[in-house]
């Protein structure tokens, strides 16, 4: 059996990119490999910090009575070794009975006959890629025929995870696959030559190049309304087309927020840069709805 430590699994919609709305079921995988201590962070302080953060993770037993993060990385709780006390451990049946502890009726087939689709996010879900297979294979998940995979697209595959894919994929023409891209941009903190990396953009599209019909991929960024954001949408696309990734490839911009009113004091703005440059807007649709706690 494999071993998986996840910080949470819950039922709500996706609030971002080409599936905004759809029932999605998450199941957020611990650890990352990057920390993103600069969103939100002008004054660049370390946001991994007790000071920083506005509490001590050891005074909470779970992660749903945390405060609101104001600054970094917004899921700081799935991979900050201070809040391990909060995640789970277990193998693959114990992840898919907690995602099937909360799909309506125990079952991805809603009542209209749609599905659920299941979204594998984190943390950086990737750094399990050997261990996804079992989980996705699993005779209890015949039944979803959505998973999308939330990565920041930096961190390399192995051609026997796209094999395993495709796998699931030939079982059923009406399963999909989708790589949701959120490489980072320097408002994040990270460097550049390690956040932005076509090869791994690549070895995904060799999975769209066998199941074109089955597998969506899209770049999805996080931008505040200054021009130099928007260029460096501009420079890292250039390196990803200049790798072969295909020009058509969807390009979604979403404003750099923690909370809905950091949204809402930029998002005017950001729609507007994507308006004159040619980018789809991303509003953060889950930020308006639930706020930003965990669980939505």
């Amino acid at each position: 059996m494999a071993k998986y430590t996840w910080s949470e699994t819950f039922h709500s919609l996706e609030g971002e990119g080409l599936y905004a709305g759809f029932s999605t079921v998450y199941a957020r995988f611990s650890l990352c490999n990057f920390q993103c201590k600069g969103f939100n962070n002008p004054e660049k302080l370390d946001t991994t910090s007790i000071d920083v953060l506005g509490f001590d993770p050891k005074d909470y037993n779970d992660i749903y009575s945390i405060p609101l993060i104001t600054r970094g990385c917004d899921s700081i709780y799935s991979w900050d070794p201070k809040f391990a006390h909060m995640w789970k451990t277990g193998d693959e049946n114990d992840v898919i009975d907690e995602l099937f502890k909360i799909l309506p009726n125990n079952s991805f087939i809603l009542p209209s006959g749609k599905r659920v689709i299941w979204s594998i996010t984190g943390g950086e879900p990737t750094l399990r890629a050997k261990f996804l297979p079992t989980l996705f294979h699993h005779p209890r998940m015949a039944d979803c025929n959505h998973i999308l995979i939330e990565t920041n697209c930096a961190v390399p595959l192995k051609g026997d995870f796209i094999d395993e894919i495709s796998k699931w994929l030939q079982v059923d023409p009406s399963r999909r696959w989708t790589w949701s891209n959120s490489p980072k941009l320097s408002v994040s903190g990270e460097a550049w030559d390690e956040a932005i990396v076509p090869s791994v953009a690549l070895m995904q599209q060799t999975l769209k190049d066998r199941h074109p019909t089955q597998v969506d991929q899209y770049f999805k960024f996080v931008c505040g309304p200054d021009d130099s954001d928007f260029d460096e949408v501009a420079r890292a696309m250039s390196e990803y087309h200049s790798a072969g990734i295909s020009k058509d490839v969807d390009i979604y911009v979403m404003p750099v927020a923690c909370q809905e009113s950091d949204q809402k004091a930029i998002a005017a703005a950001v729609a507007m840069q994507c308006i004159h440059r040619g980018y789809i807007h991303c509003h953060r649709i889950h930020l308006e709805i639930f706020g930003n706690a965990p669980g939505t």
